[in-house]
């Protein structure tokens, strides 16, 4: 308590000190190639919390900077980082500088803010992250996030249920032990505990960064395994108007049996994009709509999206950003197959199942700069959720609603040079009613601190922790401390090693605790004396760049938890009953590596990821279910003027155990039936100029040669599918 009264005190006498003296910095930022400006490259004043972003000029000022010796840091998507040393800040003064950057097809150097809460070079995470970015998604036509994420190294899918490096198996979709944030705001269902993939649109992601390992100790409670940061789309400095469409059929199935239909299967979609600045009010608004008549019988989707973003910036240190989406989604709800023989049709009293949800949220972010070595930022989020499903001998709906808030505020200080200090609190509250749940109101307080110390030039120390206190209805409260330690060491330049120590926790969602109702042939037993989960993380990894050429990553990891929460099955008469228990403690360890490869001059460009995983159950001295032991995704793309061409592989093996009581009570006929995963997916591009417009299309194969396989029991995946995708840049 002491350290903070310190800290709080130390924050509010910065302005003064800050502010007393200070000069500006002002330059402008081009192309190397054609010496055109570059618009958004972020600029970061290195040792202080000051930045600023180029506009349409290329041009920046950086104000209220005290007389000093500076570094400066630009970086920018597609480009290399660059560092401008010995800017000299002089009193009452603006300093001029130049600068160009170059083209990078792989950013070794790549800027990301999920793994400190704060804007760090890749080179300088004491953790593994990896980053895909909105043309990797676009390359791909990732309709949703899920999509997205099952070429990031180290994450593996379970129909929605996210995976890294074994964390997760398939728990009925009741909660998750990865945490999903929209602009570092948890994004995650108040009820169930699941991610929200389809409320947040593709077309509105700047990238996705993903950290693996056990992350509470800055976020909470269901970060155990992992983080998710999905990071929104910029606001050019310029009006900016981007159509998008795309149309696709599934192939008919590989056996006669399986043809449960004549007709042609089809997907397509629509959005458009608008965003425009009036001096310093600048806005994003965003539509989409998706229809897809689903590859199964039952398996319709019918998807729509609205997203708006606003921010204002009142001065050269102080900034307000909102953003609101509204999703609804109406979908045929295929819960598994009748049998082998009818893999695409599901028993008959669930071929007219349905889900509905109605999800919206509004959120905002506040940054104001202190002083030169002090941001303070205060972020919230309301969100409500309304979901339900229907049964065939169902009249009414059975759901549920909830209202989540979310708030946090936060302060980052650099006391002396090479010391960063990150402080804050959070809390959550959630409210929740409908016949699924009942109603009942779930939330929690955290107080959490980060210190970032640079030992010397090649070694930086970080340390931290977070106490959290979360209600959740349960006989046993969740109280936590949960301490991270961790290490970097750059004995060259492009190679940096790191080790990192980690507690994570998870509270047992309001699905797993209380759940009563069920999809007829499951019924759901409360279990309200549900523990949380908790772990320790472990991790070496080394990073070494290729020069130009590429970045190799290594990493051995090791997690052991304690009461991890996992469904019971047992049947009783007629159907299955399932009830979560804290059964079962585990041991994940492994290893993973990446490689990131540019040849021809940044014209061809290759990426590889492996992760090994031998998920113990130490309580059954078994391995954990669902979860596969080798993960290996291999990509390529080149591009030669106008014309690209790429390609993508990935392979999961054979999962070991699966819910084995599903297929002996005869609830999932064939059941056991699976296969490894190995799809391959093919697409070829073009792009051209119209007077002053850029038109691309990419013609899609997935899935080329056909493979069958299922992720989850009793549920096969997509055929072969053909893919048309157009979009129109004005």
């Amino acid at each position: 308590m002491a350290l903070t009264l310190r800290i709080v005190a130390f924050v509010i006498a910065l302005p003064a000190l800050g502010f007393a003296a200070s000069g500006s910095i002002a330059g402008r930022v081009t192309s190397a190639v054609n010496a055109e400006p570059l618009a958004g490259v972020n600029i970061l004043l290195q040792g202080t919390v000051r930045g600023a972003t180029t506009n349409t000029s290329g041009e920046f000022r950086i104000r209220e900077v005290p007389p000093g010796t500076y570094t400066l840091l630009f970086s920018f998507v597609g480009y290399q980082l660059v560092r401008l040393p010995d800017v000299v800040v002089r009193d009452g003064e603006e300093t001029s500088v130049a600068v160009t950057m170059k083209e990078a097809p792989l950013q070794t150097e790549q800027v990301v803010v999920t793994a400190s809460k704060r804007e760090q070079s890749l080179a300088e995470v004491p953790v593994s992250i990896s980053v895909m970015d909105a043309a990797a998604m676009y390359a791909r036509n990732s309709t949703t996030i899920d999509e997205a994420l099952r070429y990031v190294p180290g994450v593996n899918l379970t129909g929605s249920q996210v995976n890294i490096r074994g964390s997760s198996g398939y728990s009925l979709g009741a909660g998750s032990r990865v945490l999903m944030m929209l602009d570092g705001i948890p994004f995650i269902a108040g009820d169930t505990g699941e991610l929200l993939f389809e409320a947040i649109p593709v077309g509105q992601i700047d990238r996705i960064e993903v950290v693996k390992g056990a992350s509470s100790a800055l976020y909470g409670s269901n970060a155990l395994g992992g983080v998710i940061n999905i990071i929104t789309k910029p606001i050019g400095h310029s009006a900016d108007v981007r159509v998008r469409m795309y149309g696709g059929l599934y192939n008919k199935p590989s056996h006669e049996q399986w043809r449960w239909s004549d007709k042609t299967r089809f997907f397509n979609g629509q959005s458009v994009g608008y965003s425009d600045r009036v001096d310093d009010f600048a806005f994003s608004l965003f539509l989409s709509r998706q229809f897809d008549d689903g590859y199964r019988q039952n398996d319709y989707r019918r998807r729509y999206n609205a997203y708006v973003k606003m921010r204002q910036e009142f001065s050269g240190s102080t900034t307000f950003t909102m953003n609101a989406g509204l999703l609804h989604q109406f979908n045929g709800w295929f819960l598994f197959w009748r049998n082998l023989d009818s893999a695409l049709i599901p028993p008959p009293k669930n071929q007219t199942d349905n889900l509905k949800s109605t999800r919206f949220f509004v959120n905002g972010l506040f940054n104001t700069v202190l002083s030169d070595r002090a941001l303070l930022t205060a972020k919230a989020m309301w969100s409500h959720n309304r979901w339900g499903f229907q049964q065939m001998n169902d009249i009414s709906r059975t759901e549920s609603v909830t209202d989540g808030i979310r708030v946090e505020a936060s302060a980052r200080v650099i006391p002396t040079e090479g010391h960063t200090l990150t402080v804050g609190f959070d809390g959550n509250a959630d409210m929740i009613g409908g016949e699924m749940f009942e109603r009942r109101t779930i939330g929690g307080l955290a107080l959490y601190a980060q210190d970032e110390i640079v030992l010397a030039d090649d070694v930086t120390l970080t340390v931290g922790a977070r106490y959290d206190f979360q209600s959740a209805g349960l006989v046993e409260k969740s109280i936590q401390l949960n301490p991270k330690s961790a290490l970097t060491y750059s004995p060259a330049e492009g190679t940096t090693l790191r080790a990192s120590f980690g507690r994570g926790f998870r509270v047992p969602s309001v699905t797993e605790a209380f759940v009563a109702a069920g999809g007829g042939f499951v019924q759901g037993v409360p279990n309200t004396a549900l523990k949380p989960e908790r772990s320790l993380s472990f991790e070496l990894g080394l990073s070494q760049a290729l020069g130009a050429a590429g970045l190799f990553d290594i990493a051995a990891f090791r997690s052991d938890y304690d009461n991890l929460i996992e469904p019971e099955l047992s049947l009783v008469q007629d159907h299955l009953e399932v009830q979560w228990r804290n059964v079962t403690s585990a041991r994940v360890q492994g290893v993973e590596t990446s490689m990131k490869l540019a040849f021809f001059e940044g014209n061809v460009t290759s990426q590889f990821g492996y992760t090994y995983v031998y998920p113990e159950d130490l309580t059954k001295n078994d391995i954990l279910k669902y979860r596969p032991r080798h993960v290996l995704y291999a990509t390529a793309d080149s591009r030669f003027g106008w014309l690209s061409v790429g390609g993508d592989f990935r392979f999961v093996s054979r999962v070991d155990r699966i819910d084995d009581k599903l297929v002996t009570s005869g609830t999932i006929p064939d059941g056991d039936e699976r296969t490894h995963i190995a799809v391959a997916d093919f697409r070829i591009g073009a792009e051209f100029s119209l007077a002053g417009s850029s038109l691309s299309t990419t013609v899609h194969i997935k899935n080329a040669f056909q493979h069958n396989y299922v992720e989850l029991i009793g549920n096969m995946m997509p055929p072969r599918t053909y893919v048309l995708s157009l979009e129109l840049r004005m």
